[in-house]
């Protein structure tokens, strides 16, 4: 539920109808402007569904989208976005948003994936999973999407090569939102894997840096980026042959979380990593962002803002800077879900959220209800609920909060 002003403004909408730009080699810069009856916005985040595509709740229309995947442009519409995407990746979506309660139109939607690779290790803990993907701690549990059919959290093994998407947080820790399997690795062979993180460690002597666990022989890339160095966010494809061994560079690139430094609207979807700063400035992910007396605070406070700390943060671009009007606070695991209620009690009842698709919903003394009261929980009422899954195959989704639905 979106409680923040949209706000447009005359020179980025005039900016937006000249410009037309995707880019060009090593990631391009691109300005995407709000048109007649709408603003522009950013919108990055896992997405939710589609039929146009749902990213932060923010529906967006699709039919004259740019997908772009890995740095390489797929096509244009609706049939791309699902042959390329997926539920639960974490896309960046460039476009406008309606202000008169029609979906937003999305102009460009990018992908990158954290890392793929082969399975190292996997410590199971029950209803999650901690498994190692070169180097990079991956947790999977309940709010993971997996792919293809047939490939699931139950029987997930060493040797699998997976893509992996989610949200980094203050551990370096990839909460995956999205797993899929794309093969199978036998250690001996070389085998082609990504992966996406900070560079640490770098020894210019012996041409190797780590990623968190794991060490990158960068000996064979031509050309490294600019200002390379400890502390920047790369993007490295090479080989892998062994568990024991580097994995070997053949292409690193920066890695650009967003191609845009200003945007009437933006909102980001990730966890706490720095709060360092000054008061009231925190990074979220590789965002900063800051926040002022105005800055409205849902389901926690500016207080609670901590490395580890999962949020929302809505707001304005400014030179590369997100000035958040609205952070909504999230549990690690906790997931929205939107739909009318089929039938039950206000405790205990069933949402349709899709066509034929439902989801079983309990509430408890600890339930938030926001403009609604819980005796008005009836079948025909169109709710929003957020909360987290009693288990592995999300059967009940405990309700933390449930909210009124307006269309």
């Amino acid at each position: 539920m979106k409680a923040a002003p949209f706000k447009s403004f005359a020179l980025t909408l005039l900016f937006a109808l000249l410009l037309i730009s995707y880019g060009c080699e090593g990631g391009g810069a691109s300005a995407e402007g709000g048109g007649i009856g709408g603003s522009g916005i950013t919108s990055q985040g896992s997405v939710s569904e589609f039929g146009s595509i749902f990213v932060n709740g923010t529906e967006f229309d699709t039919r004259n989208a740019v997908v772009i995947v890995e740095g390489e442009e797929k096509g244009v519409g609706d049939a791309v976005v699902l042959n390329n995407l997926d539920v639960g990746m974490v896309v960046t979506v460039y476009g406008t948003r309606s202000q008169d309660g029609k979906p937003g139109v999305a102009n460009r939607v990018t992908y990158n994936k954290n890392v793929e690779g082969p399975v190292e290790s996997i410590d199971d803990k029950g209803t999650r999973k901690d498994i190692v993907v070169l180097g990079q701690t991956v947790i999977v549990n309940f709010i993971t999407e997996f792919k293809p059919s047939g490939f699931t959290f139950n029987n997930i093994a060493v040797d699998d090569v997976v893509e992996v998407s989610g949200f980094v947080d203050d551990t370096g820790a990839i909460r995956a939102t999205f797993i899929e399997k794309t093969g199978d690795f036998t250690p001996g062979i070389p085998f082609d894997v990504e992966v996406t993180g900070m560079v640490q460690n770098l020894n210019t002597t012996n041409t190797t840096f780590d990623i968190s666990g794991l060490m990158v022989d960068y000996t064979a890339v031509v050309e490294l980026p600019s200002g390379f160095a400890d502390g920047m966010l790369v993007e490295v494809e090479g080989t892998l042959d062994d568990f024991a061994n580097p994995m070997i560079a053949t292409a690193i690139v920066e890695a650009d979380e967003l191609d845009v430094e200003d945007a009437d609207e933006i909102e980001v979807t990730g966890f706490v990593t720095d709060d360092t700063f000054a008061p009231g400035e925190f990074t979220l992910g590789n965002q900063v962002v800051r926040t002022d007396a105005a800055t409205i605070f849902v389901d926690g406070t500016a207080g609670n803002i901590a490395p580890g700390q999962k949020l929302e943060a809505e707001g304005r671009l400014e030179n590369g800077i997100l000035f958040a009007w609205e952070i909504e606070f999230w549990e690690p695991d906790q997931i929205e879900v939107e739909g009318i209620v089929d039938s039950g009690t206000a405790s205990d009842f069933i949402l349709e959220i899709q066509v034929g698709v439902y989801q079983r919903v309990q509430t408890d003394g600890d339930t938030v209800y926001e403009e609604i009261a819980r005796g008005d929980i009836v079948p025909g009422v169109k709710l929003e609920v957020k909360g987290v899954p009693v288990d592995i195959d999300r059967s009940i989704l405990t309700a933390d909060k449930v909210s009124l639905e307006l269309d």
